[in-house]
């Protein structure tokens, strides 16, 4: 998934004056990504809900002998901020063990071999899909909020 998956969208003129926001107001802007990655969040959390069944809390003991859930729907996260290029970045991902093979499907095995392919669920990029309107309003109310004070400096 790439890391600006919806900034394309916005006019050339919103985007460098996204960039000049980010400049002037990074604190403001790195909440912004926050509340936005939170909201991503629950949309594929509602997605995961949907298209992936319950099943079976899965747990695993890790090295310290803790018990650790990896049960899928239980398991998504925000990452930390980074920077890429000029761009402010936060990813959400799903920690679970098996999360991959949900995502992109996987060749099923019985006890005699080889029993078929389970398709992926593709949730990430259905949850991308649908955020796509809801970011982008988001974007600009977030550029509107801050163009006064971007011209009064």
């Amino acid at each position: 998934m790439s890391s600006g998956f919806l900034f394309n969208e916005l006019s050339e003129f919103k985007q460098d004056l996204m960039r000049d926001i980010q400049s002037l107001f990074p604190k403001e802007t790195d909440e912004f990504l926050k509340e936005e990655a939170k909201k991503f969040k629950k949309e594929v959390q509602s997605v995961a809900k949907s298209n992936v069944g319950k099943g079976e809390a899965h747990f695993r003991t890790d090295k310290k002998g803790k018990k650790k859930s990896t049960n899928y729907h239980k398991n998504f996260k925000i990452g930390k901020k980074y920077v890429r290029g000029e761009s402010r970045c936060l990813r959400v991902y799903n920690s679970a063990r098996h999360a991959h093979l949900i995502e992109y499907g996987h060749v099923s095995a019985n006890k005699y071999g080889k029993n078929g392919f389970v398709l992926g669920k593709y949730v990430f990029k259905e949850a991308e899909l649908n955020f796509g309107s809801q970011f982008k309003d988001d974007a600009e109310k977030f550029l509107y909020e801050y163009f006064d004070r971007t011209t009064e400096r």
